[in-house]
Order: structure tokens, then C-alpha cells, then sequence
């Protein structure tokens, strides 16, 4: 897969399908269109390519108005994106930065000069609330009609529900927040994942006998509420059956947010290799104990449930 990173950069000289979104988490609503995308591509005899943002575009904008805070979090990292969409089979993905030059560009403009001319695009695909150009004023109906004239075939797909719910960005950052892990894993079609390399925490986790594997918390990215959860971890090409804290560690004095792993079957040192961490089921919200001991019991209650909950799931 070519991954392109700026318009001037493009080169694509044959015939494609695009699919358009911003596609933050790759979620089972965007899974539709992007299948869609590389199967029309597929079909037709020609490459598959996705147009998106290597930014938010609400991020920019937020960033413009001088707003505080940090406006929206995301889903995933911009490398787990990028995987995601080579896994789905993309030839190209134009992965570009949502500058000014993106915002001021007009709905014409952008279906003439960059799909158009730029992308060669035999047909695209996009879902029925996608919008373009400066302060939004592309929809489908002028892709559809702009197709028309430049004989790109427009596929717009419906939105994908789920529990009765319209399964979007948004609904999954709402769940997230909520700790609701199961659902937000069936609106992924995935497991929720966060990532790292390992490195030396304080050692509390060796010295009362449930070593963990500590990874920063990415500042970026969507995060479930502070609390112990069921998890999964790939470490070294290999899957473990796991338990995660994620949080300050509160009983042994606050700390920077981390997520901490404690595998089970595994032996061995893993600082300076990279975890994924895979969040099943929040099990319940981080706790002050009184002391460490009596921290240490809760962890090996929560192992003991962890452990009955990895056997069962795997007898599914």
C-alpha cells in the first residue's frame, strides 16, 4: 500500500475507486464504505484508493478559534488507521494534512482538480452525510451531479445501526467515556486497542507478585474511564489472556496516567518491546486502598474473575 502524505505528492496515473471520509476507528459504518471502495475496485479492474485526513478537521478548526482544551480525541492512532485500511486491501491511501489550503478549497474545485484530475476516479464512495469543501458546502447531491459531468460513478452508502443507534464517531467516544467496552468493540467490529512500548514503572506490581508491563497513556486518543479491565495483549507475535489497570495508581500516590498489564502464562522481561493491549470489559472503576496489602488482595481477586472470564470466553 502507498501511503501519500501531501496533494503535490500525488502520482497516481491509473484508473481508481475512492473512498471519502475522515474514517476515525474505522468503525463498522465506515467498514461499509470502504469495502465497498475495494470491492467496486476489485470488480472494475482497477486500484482502490482512500482520501483522508491525517488530522481531525474539528481539531483544526478548534485550533483556529482559539478555543482551550484539546477538541476532539480520537479512536485510534494514525499508524493503527493506517493498518486498518492496508488490511482491508487499499492500494493507495492519500493521507493528507486538513489545512487551510483543504478548508478554502471549494466543493468544485475539489471534485475537478483533486478526485478528478488528480485521482483519476472511475467511481467514489462515501456516506450519505459526507461534506467537503470550504465551510462544508459539498454534499452528495453536488458530487452526484458533478459525477455527471466528469463521468465518476457516485456510490453513497446508508448509515449502519446498531441497537437501534446510527453507529458514528461520535456514539463511540460517548461510550468509551461510559466504559461500555463491549458495545464499543461491536461498533469497531474490533477490540478497542491502545499501544506502547513497555517501560519501568515502580516495581509495586513485581514486589507484591502480579508483575505488570506499564505503557504510557496516549494523550490523543479516547480513553475509558480509570478502572481495572478484562484484556487481551499481543506481545512478541503471541496473544495472552490478560488483566489492565488504567489510571494514576492512586494507593501508592498519584502518578502520570498508564496503562498496567498483567499477563497471564508469561515469563520473562519485556521493557523495550511494544505491547497491544486489546480492552475487553470494564471490570470496576480504579480504587484507593488503604494499603498495599490490601491492594495486593483486590488484584488477585480481580485475576481470579479475569481468569474465569478468558475461560469462558474461550469455550465461545
Amino acid at each position: 500500500m502507498q501511503v501519500i502524505t501531501s496533494l503535490e505528492n500525488i502520482r497516481i496515473d491509473e484508473r481508481t475507486v475512492v473512498a471519502l471520509g475522515n474514517f476515525d476507528g474505522v468503525h463498522i459504518g465506515h467498514r461499509t464504505i470502504l469495502e465497498g471502495a475495494v470491492s467496486a475496485a476489485r470488480r472494475m479492474g482497477i486500484a482502490a484508493a482512500c482520501y483522508t485526513f491525517s488530522n481531525h478537521p474539528v481539531n483544526y478548526f478548534w485550533k483556529k478559534s482559539g478555543k482551550e482544551g484539546e477538541g476532539v480525541k480520537l479512536i485510534c492512532t494514525e499508524e493503527d488507521k493506517l493498518a486498518l485500511l492496508e488490511e482491508l486491501g487499499f492500494d493507495y491511501v492519500i493521507n493528507v494534512e486538513f489545512n487551510d489550503y483543504i478548508a478554502n478549497m471549494s466543493p468544485r474545485a475539489f471534485v475537478e482538480d483533486i478526485l478528478s484530475e488528480k485521482l483519476n476516479a472511475d467511481m467514489v464512495c462515501c456516506g450519505f452525510n459526507y461534506t467537503f469543501g470550504a465551510r462544508a458546502e459539498g454534499n452528495v447531491d453536488f458530487l452526484k451531479q458533478k459525477g455527471d459531468e466528469l463521468a465518476i460513478e457516485v456510490s453513497v452508502h446508508d448509515a449502519v445501526e446498531l441497537d437501534g443507534e446510527t453507529v458514528s464517531s461520535t456514539l463511540i467516544r460517548k461510550l468509551i467515556a461510559a466504559g461500555d467496552m463491549e458495545k464499543v468493540n461491536r461498533c469497531l467490529g474490533r477490540a478497542y486497542t491502545l499501544s506502547g512500548t513497555v517501560v519501568h514503572g515502580n516495581h509495586i506490581g513485581n514486589r507484591i507478585g502480579f508483575p505488570t508491563m506499564n505503557i504510557s497513556a496516549p494523550l490523543s486518543i479516547a480513553l475509558p474511564p480509570n478502572g481495572v479491565y478484562f484484556t487481551r495483549a499481543y506481545l512478541d507475535g503471541k496473544c495472552y489472556s490478560a488483566i489492565s489497570n488504567l489510571g494514576v495508581k492512586p494507593t501508592i500516590g498519584e502518578h502520570l496516567k498508564s496503562i498496567e498489564t498483567f499477563l497471564f502464562d508469561y515469563e520473562g522481561d519485556a521493557y523495550g518491546s511494544d505491547i497491544r493491549v486489546e480492552f475487553l470489559v470494564w471490570e470496576r472503576p480504579e480504587c484507593k486502598f488503604e494499603s498495599v496489602e490490601a491492594l495486593r488482595e483486590r488484584i488477585a481477586l480481580d485475576c481470579k474473575m479475569a481468569e474465569e472470564y478468558h475461560r469462558n470466553s474461550f469455550k465461545k
